[in-house]
């Protein structure tokens, strides 16, 4: 039996197809690819350091305490604001459960909840979330800040964390408090002025020859404006909404007989008064001479917000129905003073009465400036 034999058989020089000098430019060529991938990663590298430096720069000058967390909640950076207001190190909770070591309560004295803090909430996918909380300091001390977050966004617009503006409001929040005293005390005073005015008053026409009725319209008349006054001291003295200031007049001199409505709507303090003194002559007027003085007799009050003439207003209708037949006074006393010079005067507006043998009807048009719209 004859047995092949196997050789290595080493390819003759003529028989190679591929050209070293070939093979050794492409080694190259991919040698000096790799070496401008790995430059251009390095500079990548440096201009992202670089970037870091500088955020970190921002951050830690910025005049607020600043806190960031990843999408799972792991905060991951704090700036030096943080523990100076705080007054201990910064937790770098792992998770939103591990919030509870940050301690905090809410105005009322209940403890801040975890997921109730900002940061938690922006995780949660709220985009924006502010809070303010009573916090518990490192030294025993406590003051009021205001926590407000934001969500965090990569290159493809994925939420990936979110971040916290810590701010300081300690003395914001003692100066709304001695605010709130100070009003106190006010409305307390000027109560107490209205009613020795009104004691004079009474005392002053007791033994005169003035009729009860006259003295009645003067009480009122101070009760309007001193109610008026009360009101805004609840929001402040800055402003009042409109429709609180017009039922706060009719519905306590025509109760269920004055039907009123318009949008939600401002208006500073002179002019809650203005229209207050205003509604209360209308009201008065139409429930002794015009469409309250009888059952079947109506008021109709509308507001809205329009332009007239290029000029954004804020325009008031009252507007009576059903009443006796009008008969104008040349009479012009003290009501008619008040619910037409006054009101002009007070709010910057115009003022138009008209006695139609419907009924009487009064338009206060206002402009409405730039900083109230």
């Amino acid at each position: 039996m004859r047995v092949s034999q196997i050789t290595d058989h080493t390819p003759a020089p003529s028989e190679i197809t591929v050209d070293p000098q070939l093979e050794i430019d492409a080694l190259r060529q991919r040698v000096a690819e790799l070496e401008a991938e790995n430059a251009a990663q390095a500079l990548r590298l440096k201009t992202k350091r670089a970037m870091l430096r500088n955020f970190e720069a921002m951050v830690e000058t910025a005049p607020v305490g600043i806190l960031v967390a990843d999408k799972c909640g792991r905060i991951t950076f704090g700036n030096h604001l943080v523990e100076e207001m705080l007054r201990h190190p910064i937790h770098f909770s792992e998770n939103v459960s591990d919030y509870r070591a940050w301690t905090a309560y809410h105005a009322d004295g209940t403890s801040v909840a975890p997921e109730e803090y900002p940061l938690a909430r922006i995780l949660a996918g709220e985009d924006y979330a502010e809070l303010d909380v009573l916090y518990h300091r490192g030294d025993d001390t406590k003051f009021w800040m205001r926590i407000i977050g934001r969500p965090i966004y990569d290159a493809d617009d994925q939420r990936i964390g979110a971040a916290v503006a810590v701010i300081d409001i300690d003395r914001e929040r003692k100066l709304q408090e001695t605010q709130r005293l100070l009003i106190r005390e006010l409305n307390h005073r000027v109560k107490n002025a209205f009613s020795v005015v009104k004691s004079i008053v009474n005392q002053s026409l007791r033994y005169s020859t003035v009729e009860e009725h006259v003295r009645r319209t003067l009480d009122h008349r101070l009760d309007a404006y001193a109610s008026a006054h009360g009101r805004l001291m609840d929001t402040k003295w800055q402003s009042g909404e409109f429709r609180d200031i017009l039922a706060d007049i009719v519905d306590r001199v025509a109760a269920g007989r004055v039907q009123y409505s318009g949008p939600d709507y401002e208006v500073g303090s002179a002019e809650a008064l203005a229209f207050s003194m205003a509604f209360y002559e209308l009201a008065t007027n139409a429930v002794k001479y015009g469409a309250l003085s009888v059952p079947e007799g109506r008021v109709d009050v509308t507001w809205t917000t329009c332009v007239i003439d290029d000029t954004p207003s804020f325009v008031v209708n009252w507007t009576e129905l059903g009443g006796p037949p009008v008969v104008k006074s040349d009479r012009k006393g003290f009501g008619s003073f008040i619910t037409n010079r006054a009101i002009a005067l007070e709010t910057g507006g115009s003022v138009e009465m008209d006695y139609k043998e419907t009924g009487v009807t009064w338009t206060c048009i206002v402009p409405i400036e730039e900083d109230e719209q």
